[in-house]
């Protein structure tokens, strides 16, 4: 323990010496006397030059030439109840079975690459919103797809993929702990994971919008890809009537994920859903150009399948599609002269307009959406409402 000083101690001329020994070098100098001399090495930064070689990586997921992510980083899609954020997971299974095995399927996929998979390589999803019932019915449509025969499942697993439901689980404690200690356990058996699906990430956290609570979520889910050198896909739903993630987990995601997707149905084109990062929170941080990825529901197949030109599965307008409010809304932005209005005051002019109900008002807006008359940017009273030019 330091000793000290008083001027009882020493005498005046040592304690003037060292009063102002230490207002030249802002730290306290102890006599070498009482202890051993001692120097304070200041941390410097690490000098980089041409000799150094960065590691050789290859992209852990593709979409055709786009990269998406290596491993120890993270890809995030959104989409809306029902837009085919689980099937667009099945695709990846399929896929990533058809890549390791080297086997050509009957059925064509999206459009998923897997460069950098060897036959050693593993995946593993788990499932946060469906029963192992619907996950069992999930394993069967990658089994259609791959052209497989269904009988050969067994404890929800083929090949080197895993399919895992967290519905029984209560708590986010045995949440973490199941994901965590699956991963180590392979780890210690000399079988890692290389790739990680979290369908539904959003039930990691117990509030989308703690400030504290979802920042720490996304750091969770970041030490995790790290400490495993995993390629981690996280989907989740987006706010209400929107295209932004949801909550404050949904925007620290955002941050940091390497590539931010969007899976949305295309208004007025029936069945017909596409992948992309042509929106507002699309990000690519490998690629320049963007992602836009179309499919549509098979009904014979009972999977999605991919299509090239979106103009092939182009169907009869809607048929809720509404004249009289696509042309409100036109008379709306037109009438302020702009194409973005805040959503109070869209509300407002909306409920003017009309001449209808609040609640009335609130159904029109989120038809609006629906039909693709406006999008919506930010969340709730903070949200913007901007008008799409439609062919």
């Amino acid at each position: 323990m330091r000793t000290r000083m008083t001027k009882e101690q020493t005498s005046n001329n040592e304690y003037d010496r060292l009063v102002n020994q230490f207002r030249q070098d802002s730290r306290p100098v102890i006599p070498t006397s009482t202890m051993p001399a001692y120097t304070i090495r200041p941390k410097r930064s690490i000098a980089i030059d041409f000799t150094y070689q960065a590691r050789n990586r290859k992209p852990a997921i593709c979409i055709g030439d786009t990269e998406l992510i290596s491993k120890g980083e993270i890809l995030s899609a959104i989409g809306a109840p029902s837009s085919g954020k689980s099937n667009l997971v099945e695709d990846i299974v399929a896929g990533f079975v058809s890549h390791i095995t080297h086997t050509p399927y009957p059925h064509p996929l999206i459009g998923f690459q897997y460069e950098s998979a060897t036959p050693q390589s593993r995946l593993v999803v788990f499932d946060f919103e469906r029963s192992t019932d619907d996950v069992a019915k999930s394993l069967g449509r990658i089994f259609r797809r791959t052209g497989m025969n269904e009988a050969l499942i067994k404890d929800n697993q083929f090949y080197n993929v895993k399919i895992l439901s967290q519905l029984e689980l209560q708590t986010l404690e045995e949440k973490r702990n199941d994901i965590r200690l699956f991963l180590k356990e392979a780890a210690d058996k000399g079988q890692p994971y290389d790739y990680l699906i979290l369908d539904g990430c959003l039930d990691l956290t117990t509030n989308m919008n703690d400030p504290e609570g979802a920042p720490e979520a996304v750091r969770w889910i970041r030490t995790l890809t790290a400490e495993f050198n995993l390629a981690t896909i996280c989907t989740l739903h987006p706010n209400k009537h929107s295209e932004t993630a949801a909550g404050h987990f949904g925007t620290f995601l955002h941050r940091w994920s390497r590539a931010f997707l969007l899976v949305k149905k295309v208004p007025n084109m029936n069945g017909l859903r596409v992948l992309t990062s042509d929106f507002e929170m699309g990000k690519l941080s490998h690629s320049s150009e963007a992602v836009n990825q179309y499919f549509f529901w098979d009904k014979e197949q009972h999977f999605f399948m991919p299509v090239q030109d979106p103009v092939v599965t182009a169907s009869k307008p809607n048929p809720n599609h509404s004249p009289r409010l696509q042309t409100l809304i036109e008379k709306v932005f037109a009438r302020r002269m702009t194409t973005e209005i805040p959503a109070v005051e869209f509300k407002k002019l909306i409920l003017e307009a009309s001449g209808e109900n609040e609640s009335k008002v609130k159904r029109m807006i989120a038809d609006a959406v629906d039909f693709g008359y406006v999008r919506v940017s930010g969340d709730r009273k903070a949200a913007t409402y901007h008008i799409v030019n439609l062919p």
